[in-house]
């Protein structure tokens, strides 16, 4: 099963595209900075977003099953907090977090934000760090800074891997 997961990440997917699916509410209050999420992420040229507004077929109803997929099978999730959070968008974090996806959690600050969901937020910053933002510019520019710096981490834990396998000291 686990090098069929692999096969699937290396062979089936995008080869020119990391997929950032972006989760957040859908009640119109975070509409501007779902967009400007989407932008920040189509600047950079190897990344790509998943967003409902864009990207879910014609005729097809707001599914869970169809976003929990979608955010499975992505390379990462950004989800963005200005208040409380959906059963989907639990589920959506979890399909994520369970397939390893690289995950950025962004929280707009003078939000509101219930207790349960700082209970999540809390929890979830033993394994992902957060980042609180004032405005769309700088959502955009954590976004940025976050995807291109996970990027070039990435080449360089594969630089040390492949060091490690010829018996080299990083």
């Amino acid at each position: 099963m686990a090098d069929e997961l692999a096969d699937e990440i290396l062979y089936g997917r995008d080869h020119d595209h990391a997929r950032i699916f972006i989760s957040s509410k859908m009640d119109g209050s975070l509409d501007a900075e779902r967009i400007r999420s989407a932008e920040a992420i189509n600047s950079l040229d190897a990344h790509k977003p998943w967003w409902w507004e864009a990207d879910a077929p014609a005729g097809v109803l707001h599914s869970e099953n169809e976003c929990v997929k979608f955010a499975a099978t992505s390379d990462g999730l950004i989800l963005l907090i200005a208040g409380d959070l959906s059963r989907i968008i639990y589920s959506e974090y979890a399909a994520a977090e369970n397939s390893d996806a690289e995950r950025y959690i962004f929280i707009r600050d003078e939000s509101v934000i219930p207790e349960g969901v700082r209970s999540f937020i809390a929890e979830k910053r033993n394994t992902v760090v957060t980042l609180n933002f004032r405005n769309i510019a700088e959502l955009e520019t954590h976004i940025y800074q976050s995807l291109n710096r996970t990027a070039v981490r990435a080449l360089r834990q594969a630089q040390i891997e492949r060091q490690k396998r010829r018996g080299a000291k990083p």
